[in-house]
């Protein structure tokens, strides 16, 4: 289970997409994209999301 993102104070949420402040810092900024990234993840075969 991952853990809550530190920066997500600072995401926005429309209703069409997840965003990230502008003037968020670039920490959260980095966490965001990363967290992001994580979650475009395809399941498998058997629904599993495997990291590498």
């Amino acid at each position: 289970m991952l853990d809550e993102p530190k920066g997500e104070k600072y995401w926005i949420n429309t209703d069409t997409e997840l965003k990230i402040d502008p003037n968020a810092p670039e920490w959260a900024k980095k966490e965001f994209k990363e967290y992001m990234k994580l979650m475009s993840n395809k399941p498998d075969k058997d629904g599993m999301v495997k990291l590498y």
